[in-house]
């Protein structure tokens, strides 16, 4: 993420310019979401430790600890870090496509990502970051529905084949062209998942990233909440990382 994270994923937050302020310089739906693009195009890649917590009936009910790495266009590796029962487990994303490793029994699976949603897997959303990720947009015709909160609010409707959704709300802060809400609905309109993007800093010379992701379901209940830290960025990732072997495959 060098300047801006998209879906994405603002400054250790800047002071929100006023609805009044941002309605004199407003942007059309088109203008935003090539500034949120703009700053994606920058992110070479990305590696964190990142702990989520699983929540239920208002109580966190599983912890767990990883290491989240990014390459551009298209790769993403997690690695599970704790609990034990968990460690040594691996996922890698090229693309759409995903292998997931359980240690346990050394046995590799592998799944479309088409077939998933952000719901079951709140940690997608850092695939935002990723550049042909981001082009997923482009299957979406957006609107601008105004200035609220002092953020850009956009709805996409799916325009096309591609689109995965049936419609797509962002809110996107002016300052720093990082969402900070993002809200999926089926094609029959019912939302699937309500993602925040929290406590949004600066990391690295003009690159700010939220530092905490709160998802909620379509009922307003808080489902995950993922916090991460020991960022590194554009600092060569060995792309090793990021290979399938053989035998997953195959």
């Amino acid at each position: 993420m060098r300047r801006h994270l998209a879906l994405c994923f603002g400054v250790v937050c800047s002071a929100l310019v006023s609805s009044a302020a941002l309605g004199q310089t407003s942007l059309a739906a088109d203008d935003v979401l090539a500034r949120l693009r703009a700053n994606v195009t920058a992110i070479e890649d990305f590696d964190a430790h990142m702990t989520v917590q699983t929540y239920q009936d208002g109580a966190v009910k599983l912890t767990q600890e990883l290491r989240l790495s990014l390459l551009q266009p298209d790769k993403m590796r997690q690695e599970y870090l704790s609990p034990d029962y968990l460690a040594g487990n691996l996922t890698i994303i090229v693309g759409s496509a995903m292998w997931t490793y359980i240690a346990a029994n050394e046995t590799w699976y592998t799944k479309d990502l088409s077939a998933l949603s952000a719901a079951e897997q709140p940690w997608l959303a850092f695939r935002q970051l990723l550049r042909d990720v981001q082009d997923e947009l482009k299957s979406y015709a957006f609107t601008l529905v105004g200035i609220e909160d002092g953020a850009y609010h956009l709805r996409g409707v799916g325009s096309g084949a591609d689109a995965v959704y049936g419609a797509i709300e962002l809110w996107v802060d002016p300052e720093t062209f990082v969402p900070r809400r993002r809200l999926l609905y089926d094609t029959d309109g019912k939302l699937l998942v309500d993602v925040r993007f929290l406590n949004i800093e600066k990391v690295a010379d003009g690159v700010f990233v939220p530092r905490r992701l709160e998802t909620y379901d379509d009922a307003g209940v808080l489902k995950n909440v993922i916090a991460y830290d020991s960022v590194t960025i554009n600092q060569g990732l060995d792309p090793t990382l990021f290979s399938v072997p053989e035998e997953a495959t195959s």
